[in-house]
């Protein structure tokens, strides 16, 4: 892993055309260099606090620029995340916001191609983790780009730099992505399996949201060797940009995706997911356009769906009005926001949507499937120790209250603050004292979902139906005037129901629309697993067990098993889960006690799956039900294939210097 450091020179610039330098000095629009990592809160970085590693170019950044104390990344995975960014708006606005789900948008999506029409040379070398079709991908990323590329194979340079001739003397916008401190490094299954860390793992401080595990320790100590590595490789640019005479006119935006590896992290509606370290650094030239003096902090809410706005208003140039972000630097900066929004909608298979409004005091949280726990288990995360290791805690009855939660059901809503709580032990939903602060915050989630018009509540398998018929998500709802006001009124009363929606709910059951379907089956499954049997629309739930979706279906039986007929809802769950239908092991997986009288007919499915994903399911329903151990939940091809996947990671990362 030593080589890394290595690779790291390799994402720099050096290329085609050194010494493309005329007109630099005299430029009269800056450059914008985005350096972005992986997978890393603010708690990790030097600049804010953390004591455990040195980082000399991250401060040198910071001395010379300004360190965002909320920043926030709209969605807590990589390509929810970035799509907001590319954007310039919410990706939940164009449905594209489920991670690892690609969907097709139109063309205005990119905000790169704004910067290029007004005369920049624009770059990507790296990730372009953007949640779009192939189509897409093929028709708008030359729009959007300049150059955009990966690595070359054989000689380990970015095949697409700022320093390439063809931008001939042109401002640039250049993204680069660094790899060193994602996931990946750290989802090794065992530590064995891997390199040790360069500091002690009893000597780092471990954030509160997690429990003090041995495990939990040796991944925070390897993540924040991967920060140590990702200074030295901002180090590299900043030497570049001194040595090409660019660095007088650039503007660096240093910044993670989301927030970190540790779990309740990255992939969870929490601030430990959504809080993004953010430094804006600036030549004296530029220092004006700064929202703060150089040196200090900000306290300013911002948003990555403002970068792509900021960007343009710093460059001179209006953005367009479809941008939702909001600019905070240039000509055309807005006023501060009051709130900040961000949005969770799956991890991996399982579709559990939150919505979160920022203040700059408060964390609000607004759960829309509460009865769903947050640990419902996925494939890549639980190849991390830490992860694996906070299971058999709590499996053994032995987690704190604190950290036994995100094993539980969740409440409806959640109120945090974040001063003095930044890592969202401590909530404060149901404490009259903050019943104002509550309202203030709820009622800005529900205003802001209907003014973006928010497609998140959309089902993934209703989106591919979408996108297998080769229609934007997006477009269709404008084209065709669909009722988006009715599904949120649904979606919010299925999380929250009471007995008097029951022929609410009932009526939506045949509905016309599966994602309607999905939520009065979803408000049903809620509402019984309270305790509320009285009314049951048993027809009306065994009609959708063979539902064209398998989202509706499957949750039409969760429900079935929570009002007790839990025969006819297993049988449902079963035959569909052992064909590879997710939605279903997501319910079982949920329904925690109420499935063990069937753990056999699950363990005849663990030996007979019709692929990896359902094995992996059934062991980790299994692994609850105390007939196999955490040690079952990944098997040896998939240990393997971790273990592979780092080597390959390193070595694309790090080759031979030419």
């Amino acid at each position: 892993m030593r080589k890394i450091i290595v690779c790291l020179v390799l994402t720099l610039i050096f290329s085609y055309a050194a010494d493309a330098k005329s007109g630099e000095k005299n430029q009269e629009r800056p450059n914008f260099l985005f350096l972005v990592i992986e997978d890393t809160s603010p708690y990790l970085l030097p600049p804010y606090g953390n004591e455990d590693i040195k980082t000399p170019n991250l401060d040198f950044l910071a001395k010379n620029g300004v360190v965002f104390s909320k920043a926030y990344s709209n969605g807590p995975q990589c390509s929810p995340a970035r799509s907001s960014l590319i954007s310039g708006s919410y990706s939940t606005t164009y449905g594209n916001d489920w991670h690892r789900n690609p969907h097709i948008v139109p063309g205005q999506y990119f905000f790169p191609q704004y910067l290029r029409e007004a005369g920049y040379f624009t770059v990507n070398a790296g990730k372009t983790d953007y949640n779009v079709t192939k189509d897409v991908r093929r028709e708008f990323y030359p729009v959007a780009w300049d150059k955009m590329s990966g690595y070359q194979s054989k000689t380990g340079k970015p095949n697409a730099s700022y320093n390439d001739e063809e931008r001939n003397g042109r401002p640039f916008f250049a993204q680069f992505n660094n790899m060193t401190t994602h996931m990946s490094r750290m989802t090794s299954v065992s530590v064995e399996n891997r390199e040790a860390s360069k500091l002690n793992p009893d000597s780092v401080n471990l954030p509160p949201h997690v429990p003090d595990l041995p495990d939990v320790r040796a991944d925070y100590a390897l993540h924040l060797d991967g920060v140590s590595d990702a200074d030295k490789w901002v180090g590299y640019f900043i030497e570049d940009l001194k040595e090409k005479e660019l660095f007088e006119n650039t503007i660096i935006f240093f910044f993670s995706d989301h927030g970190g590896c540790l779990p309740r992290g990255k992939a969870f509606g929490y601030n430990t997911g959504y809080q993004a370290g953010l430094i804006i650094s600036a030549p004296p030239k530029w220092q004006h356009l700064l929202p703060e003096k150089p040196g200090s902090v900000s306290e300013r809410i911002v948003e990555f769906a403002d970068f792509g706005p900021t960007l343009l208003s710093a460059a001179g140039v209006e953005p367009p009005d479809h941008l939702q972000g909001k600019p905070f630097m240039g000509e055309h900066e807005t006023e501060e926001r009051e709130y900040g929004f961000c949005f969770r909608t799956n991890t991996e298979d399982h579709f559990d949507p939150s919505r979160s409004a920022f203040s700059k005091k408060f964390q609000y949280i607004k759960f829309y499937t509460p009865y769903k726990i947050h640990a419902l288990r996925q494939s890549f995360q639980w190849g991390m120790p830490a992860q694996l290791a906070w299971d058999s805690l709590f499996l053994a009855g032995k987690t704190k209250p604190q950290h036994r939660q995100y094993y539980e059901p969740k409440p409806r809503e959640m109120l945090f603050d974040m001063e003095k709580d930044p890592y969202c032990l401590n909530n404060l939903a149901d404490d009259p004292e903050y019943f104002s602060a509550l309202k203030k915050h709820r009622k800005q989630v529900f205003s802001h979902v209907r003014e973006t018009k928010d497609l998140g509540f959309f089902p993934r398998d209703v989106r591919d139906d979408f996108v297998r018929k080769g229609i934007s998500l997006y477009e269709w709802i404008r084209e065709e005037d669909y009722p988006l006001d009715s599904l949120y009124d649904l979606v919010e009363r299925a999380s929250w129901p009471s007995i008097e929606d029951v022929d609410y709910f009932s009526e939506n059951l045949s509905h016309s629309r599966p994602e309607m379907r999905f939520w009065a089956a979803s408000g049903l499954a809620y509402l019984f697993q309270q305790g509320h049997f009285s009314k049951v629309p048993v027809e009306g739930l065994k009609k959708l067990l063979n539902d064209d979706f398998p989202s509706v279906s499957a949750h039409a039986a969760m429900a079935l098993v929570y009002c007790g007929m839990v025969g006819q809802g297993m049988d449902t769950l079963l035959g569909q889960a052992a064909d590879g239908n997710s939605f279903a092991w997501s319910a079982i997986e949920n329904l925690g006690a109420l499935a063990q009288p069937y753990v056999s007919d699950i363990a005849e499915i663990a030996e007979h799956p019709k692929n990896r994903s359902v094995a992996f399911s059934a062991r980790s329903v299994l692994i609850n039900f105390g007939e196999l151990t955490m040690k079952d939940l990944i098997d040896d091809k998939a240990e393997q294939n971790f273990i592979k996947n780092q080597k390959n990671r390193i070595e694309h990362w790090a080759p031979t210097l030419p």
